[in-house]
């Protein structure tokens, strides 16, 4: 199949056109997340051309995320495959043109200078604020161009950032909420057609600015896929913003959370367990005798019911079966003797 013939019916499309669809093929993207936003936007993206795609992705496949993640299937859930690697065997299945590079881990202070490398813009999947804050943060610092989405219930959003030209995320968003201020899917729930028009939403968005044909760059869209509504809404850039006027970027240099509760998982990740990359083998070893221990790509999975822990090669632990972060700590205390 030639490129041609692959990408035929997008470049009929005039605001894109060959010209257009060359510029998305080289075009370097990050996804931060590959959830119900990352993995459907990740496909899209994939879809279109884009040229090279780093997905970064902390997490695991449930059944749970069928229902939602269109990229994955039963197959993935019960294998409990890590996300990137899952959504990037499917991405390669799908468009063998492009490059994929799964990553792993959770964005955090020591790995998001890395992972912006040599990138054109950055779309976010994130399923946390914190997150959002300290990505807000980075891409500002180092002049990369961000698309904020996000979903929730059946309500969603999305605005693309330009450092130096549009609104931050702390323009409008100064501090982080309060904590249960904020509906979550774990509150709230979530359909599947709201992720998909977010994801839809995030990926025109992206097309129109790798293709160089922006039609409203300082507009949040609000959208509801289930009262079927779509608005535009100006935003401007605060004068006093702490991060974009007065460069202060205090999630780069505030400490996260050791431990905080996944959304709607009923689980808890712990980080770091540890400080350098775990022996996967004696682990196992060690931890056979507690439980049923698995290890595949770049994890350990230890159940122990009504708990599972899985560990990851950069030494996060997500301790399922627990909301409650102090018995997490203790679990992943008790278990790998940290």
């Amino acid at each position: 199949m030639t490129i041609a013939s692959r990408y035929s019916r997008q470049e009929l499309f005039a605001p894109i056109g060959p010209q257009g669809q060359q510029q998305i093929g080289h075009a370097r993207v990050l996804i931060a997340g590959s959830g119900g936003l990352g993995s459907n936007t990740a496909n899209l993206l994939a879809r279109a051309g884009v040229g090279f795609i780093r997905l970064v992705d902390r997490d695991l496949v449930e059944l749970s995320n069928l229902q939602r993640q269109l990229l994955f299937n039963e197959s993935d859930a019960h294998e409990c495959a890590a996300k990137a690697i899952a959504a990037a065997r499917h991405l390669a299945a799908i468009n063998s043109d492009i490059e994929i590079e799964p990553v792993v881990a959770d964005i955090g202070i020591d790995n998001v200078f890395d992972l912006l490398q040599d990138i054109d813009l950055v779309l976010d999947g994130l399923d946390n604020l914190e997150g959002r804050y300290l990505l807000n943060d980075a891409c500002t610092k180092n002049n990369v161009p961000w698309i904020y989405a996000s979903c929730v219930s059946s309500t969603v959003m999305a605005r693309l950032i330009i450092p130096g030209k549009t609104a931050c995320f702390r323009c409008v968003h100064r501090q982080l909420p309060e904590p249960g201020s904020v509906r979550t899917c774990d509150t709230s729930g979530i359909i599947g057609p709201a992720a998909v028009l977010a994801a839809s939403i995030q990926a025109s968005i992206a097309l129109q600015f790798l293709s160089d044909k922006l039609m409203a760059p300082t507009a949040l869209f609000v959208a509801d896929a289930w009262h079927f509504s779509l608005d535009a809404i100006a935003i401007s850039r605060s004068e006093g913003c702490p991060c974009c006027a007065l460069g202060q970027f205090d999630f780069l240099i505030s400490r996260r959370q050791q431990a905080v509760s996944l959304c709607g998982r009923n689980a808890v990740q712990v980080r770091p367990a540890f400080d350098r990359r775990p022996d996967f083998g004696a682990l196992a070893s060690r931890l056979g005798v507690l439980g049923t221990v698995h290890v595949k790509d770049q994890l350990l999975r230890l159940e122990v019911p009504p708990y599972a822990l899985t560990l990851f090669e950069d030494g996060r632990a997500i301790v399922k079966g627990t909301d409650d972060p102090a018995l997490a700590r203790s679990l992943v205390a008790r278990w790998i003797g940290i």
